[in-house]
């Protein structure tokens, strides 16, 4: 009352003038804060906060969701807040909630506090960057604008290389959700490609000009720095090129005619934005060279700056020509980091490559007249294979310059190398049979030698050449006089020299030898065809041959298809028709640029048997590799999806090796957008194959436990899954009741006896036993799925299940009327493990008395996924009589979730041995827990349930309808 009285103003006398003094601002904010101080609010604020605390762990998810957001509301208003040890547990609990609205909440409060303080942003990065790979499609969006806050509001934030690292992996992952993958690309378009920030101030005073454009060459210094790190944190450049052609050029949009204005206009904008980035890049290359210490780390540094020059070397490559002279003597080879020094000429090689074609004729005269190629000729007898590749790649681009002279210096130097190598290999092909006897320095030198004469037979154009359609194996001859050698002949005889080295008996060689081979095939597609009349093609596929050969012989196919979609993508095969002289005007109408790209698909084609066997190969890197490839024939259509995705599903059995299963998964989940269909159908034969797999793959490997299940681990719960979780996840079924019973329908239909078949067989029970897991521990999110399971166990038990325990009691003489009232005799001797066949007579029954159990076996897995289900999922006796398969799904049954118990798995034994004789104590075990299983299910059938309750909708529908079909009166 005295802090109120403050504000109120003494009544004025008769003839008196009002007072004009009022309080000071201080003087109101002591009186406020007196006044909330003292208010019934702030004093129960800390008894009101625990509450929310608690709440924020309450059972209710919507609760939970309420609790986070209202601590949000305070937190927008007083930040310390989040400075309290319990309010921080709590947030961060809420980070792993099992609700993804929880998550969304405690990310957005979380969010909302950094851009308050962004100090305390670096405190809260781990939490934030976890949430960027969460399940939920709102948490990730969150997340990733958190960082895009961040990161525009302090472009040097220590976290922002791995953050930007996170964000790139999502965007190219295949499967992101379209909204967080633009999410994400508008980030880092505003971040590296910013038309404000780059704007070089046409308009205005020239010193304004200069001044604007100082502080884009700033940004930009940032913004290479900041790309360098990342290229550096991830290893490789190639994420970052697919997104930094992606910003420029457009993601997959085709020729849509409304992107078309839009897409130019980036690309337009961009291109100078590029050149603003490839001279910041060079001024960090050499300030980097000017401050660098000499350790071996600063290798590491410099291969992600080339790197990330070379990016936009790939996207611009004229960019690249000014910079020339700064890049060529890192071509010496001594640029003081040893451990990195190849892949450093590899990436100037590839620059210089990529920037050939933009050469002038004045500048490709001047780099051919000095060091440049005496400097590539030297990588090739100084660095590995791969540095090899780039250095004769770089010197065959400037030798088929349109500029260059026939008989240029890079030409000269071309032929010689070529010469040189052909030379040493036609000298050594009949010193040795194995090449692995041999010393290492021999060895080293085959490497070489076949790397760089493959290289230049696959790089090095011949002009105004081009292969007969009838071409066949007499062309390809070893020149022995090496003085005839030309660069127009050498591909023909190094063809014959590698087919010398294929045959030899070293892995290590024959590997080389594909490798040469293959830049042959890449350069003259017609070539394959030779190779697959010689033979050569099934040789290097066969299952005789060196895992490590089929290896090589699948990474060759998968290079020619790559190199030949992007020989066709670029318009290269165009051009390459337009220089040929011998090409009619009909064929280049015809578009016949495309009809060498098809070679390599076609005799695949013919090899596709076993293309999918090499699936079962025993060799994972065997198994990885085919995989791999098949992607490559799916993308391009040149294998046919309905005979390819039966053994995609297989490869999810193998567990053992989760990158094969995921990229299966990944070729699995793009048939699944194309056809769902399709795979909902095959869904069932992929049980089957996968079951197969894992016996076949995983026989004589230490373990042949077959098993459905994988751990997984979502945060910090872990758990089971099976292996065909993600593939139904993928083919849309889970919001289609028809869809969902008719594929569990088709797992359940494996345990019906066929009928065409007198009896079972014992060799699929452990097929059915993997399929019973797979049924018990889908990820079934309706009451309906495991009651519609239950219900057609039931059926199964009830038809052939009486049936079976009849034939036993007509084989042992018990009572035929009721054969399993009670335990029988075999089965309490069972149990007191005195069962001895001979003593009870069965000796002679012995064959009868097996099969029954196999008959037995195949239904026992039914019922002990029934009792399983019924106790994960807490279903009442009541609710499973009263279940019907054609009923609609209750809404108080959606959105289950198992209880916290062991997944269900089902080991079967077997009844028989090899020679096909019973095994009494293991046919025992299955004859004792049918029996027993089959009367508890007797006994949990026999249920009365309780009178319903008529609800008054019901009650009024039956008047309704007793109404409708009373007798109808006669007119009369």
């Amino acid at each position: 009352n005295y802090a109120i009285s403050q504000w109120t103003l003494p009544t004025p006398q008769p003839n008196q003038q009002r007072p004009r003094a009022h309080l000071t601002h201080d003087g109101n904010q002591r009186i406020m804060t007196s006044l909330v101080a003292s208010s019934e609010l702030c004093v129960s604020f800390n008894r009101l906060l625990g509450v929310i605390l608690r709440l924020m762990g309450d059972k209710s998810a919507s609760l939970r969701k309420l609790s986070v957001k209202a601590i949000l509301q305070v937190v927008n208003i007083d930040p310390a807040l989040m400075t309290q040890p319990t309010v921080r547990k709590e947030v961060s609990r809420c980070f792993h909630d099992e609700s993804i609205s929880v998550r969304e909440a405690a990310v957005s409060l979380v969010g909302d506090y950094i851009m308050q303080s962004p100090n305390l942003a670096a405190a809260f990065h781990a939490p934030i960057l976890e949430r960027v790979v969460d399940k939920g499609i709102s948490v990730r969006k969150r997340a990733v604008r958190i960082f895009r806050d961040v990161l525009l509001s302090n472009p040097t934030y220590e976290g922002r290389v791995t953050a930007c690292h996170a964000m790139m992996q999502r965007a190219a992952d295949r499967k992101e959700d379209d909204g967080v993958r633009d999410l994400i690309h508008e980030t880092f378009h505003t971040l590296w490609f910013n038309s404000k920030a780059f704007d070089m101030g046409s308009i205005g005073s020239p010193v304004k000009s200069g001044q604007l454009g100082t502080k884009a060459e700033l940004y930009c210094r940032e913004v290479s720095a900041q790309m360098v790190e990342v290229v550096r944190v991830s290893g490789s450049n190639e994420v970052l090129s697919t997104l930094v052609k992606g910003l420029l050029f457009g993601f997959a949009e085709g020729d849509k005619d409304k992107k078309n204005v839009e897409r130019k206009k980036r690309q337009e904008d961009s291109h100078r934005q590029c050149k603003l980035l490839v001279k910041a890049l060079i001024e960090l290359l050499l300030s980097f060279e000017d401050t660098r210490d000499h350790k071996e780390d600063d290798g590491k540094q410099l291969v992600a700056i080339l790197a990330t020059l070379g990016v936009f070397a790939q996207t611009f490559p004229e960019l690249v020509v000014p910079h020339v002279d700064t890049l060529v003597p890192y071509l010496k080879g001594d640029n003081g980091v040893k451990r990195y020094e190849a892949a450093v000429v590899s990436q100037v090689s590839s620059m210089i490559s990529g920037a050939s074609s933009h050469f002038s004729s004045g500048e490709l005269n001047r780099l051919t007249s000095g060091e440049l190629p005496n400097d590539l000729v030297n990588i090739c007898y100084k660095f590995p294979s791969e540095a090899v590749t780039s250095a004769v790649e770089a010197l065959a681009k400037l030798a088929n310059h349109p500029d260059a002279a026939s008989d240029s210096i890079q030409e000269k130097k071309l032929l010689k190398l070529a010469t040189q190598f052909y030379s040493y290999l036609l000298k050594t092909k009949d010193v040795t049979n194995d090449f692995s006897s041999m010393k290492k320095s021999v060895r080293d030198n085959v490497r070489r030698a076949l790397a760089a004469l493959g290289s230049i037979c696959r790089f090095y154009e011949c002009k105004g050449t081009a292969d007969d359609h009838t071409l066949d194996s007499s062309a390809f001859v070893i020149e022995t006089d090496v003085a005839k050698l030309q660069l127009a002949n050498l591909s023909n005889a190094a063809f014959a020299l590698f087919l010398q080295y294929l045959s030899k008996e070293d892995e290590s060689t024959k590997c080389l030898a594909l490798r040469a081979m293959n830049g042959v095939f890449i350069s003259r597609p017609r070539v394959l065809l030779v190779a697959e009349q010689m033979g050569i093609i099934t040789n290097v596929i066969e299952e005789e041959t060196p895992p490590s050969v089929q290896i090589e012989s699948l990474r060759c196919w998968r290079d020619i298809l790559i190199s030949e979609e992007k020989r066709i993508d670029s318009g290269a095969a165009k051009a390459k028709m337009e220089a040929q002289k011998n090409v009619t005007l009909s064929k280049r109408i015809g578009g016949d640029q495309d009809g060498d790209s098809t070679i390599s698909g076609s005799v695949l084609t013919k090899h596709s048997e076993r293309l999918y066997a090499l699936t079962l190969s025993k060799d994972e890197k065997v198994r990885h590799m085919i995989i791999d490839l098949i992607g490559h024939l799916l993308r391009q259509g040149l294998i046919n999806p309905m005979e390819t995705v039966p053994h995609l599903l297989a490869v999810q059995g193998d567990v053992k090796c989760p990158s094969t299963r995921a990229l299966a998964l990944k070729l699995l989940q793009t048939e699944g957008e194309k056809r769902p269909d399709m795979l909902r159908q095959r869904i069932c034969a992929g049980i089957k194959q996968a079951y197969h797999f894992q016996r076949n793959v995983y026989s004589g490997s230490g373990s042949t436990n077959v098993t459905a299940l994988i751990a997984k681990s979502d945060g910090p719960k872990e758990g089971w899954e099976t292996i065909f979780d993600a593939v139904i996840k993928e083919s849309a079924i889970r919001n289609k009741k028809a869809q969902r019973q008719g594929l569990l329908k088709g797992i359940i239909s494996l345990f019906e006896k066929d009928p065409d078949v007198k009896s079972s067989n014992a060799e699929q029970l452990p097929m059915l036993a993997f399929a019973s897991e797979i049924l018990g521990n889908l990820p079934y999110t309706s009451l309906s799925d495991p009651l519609f399971i239950i219900y057609h166990s039931s059926c199964i038990a009830a038809l052939d299940g009486q049936g079976v325990l009849t034939q036993f009691a007509e084989l042992l003489g018990g009572d035929v009327c009721d054969p399993n009232s009670e335990e029988d005799d075999i089965e309490k001797l069972s149990k007191e493990g005195k069962f001895d066949a001979t003593q009870l007579g069965l000796e002679a029954k012995g064959a009868e008395f097996g099969q029954l159990c196999v008959e037995a076996a195949r239904i026992l897995p039914l019922l002990k996924l029934k009792q399983f289900l019924r106790k994960a999922y807490n279903i009442s006796e009541a609710r499973v009589t009263s279940y019907v398969p054609s009923e609609k799904e209750l809404i108080h049954e959606k959105g289950i979730s198992i209880s916290d118990c062991p997944p269900f798995s089902f080991t079967m034994i077997s009844i028989l041995d090899t020679d096909g004789s019973i095994i009494w104590t293991n046919a025992v075990k299955i004859y004792s827990s049918f029996r027993t299983m089959m009367r508890d299910a007797e006994a949990d059938d026999v249920h009365i349930d309780p009178e319903p309750t008529k609800s008054p909708k019901r009650t009024a529908k039956r008047k309704r309808d007793q109404v409708e079909e009373s007798p109808k009166v006669s007119p009369e």
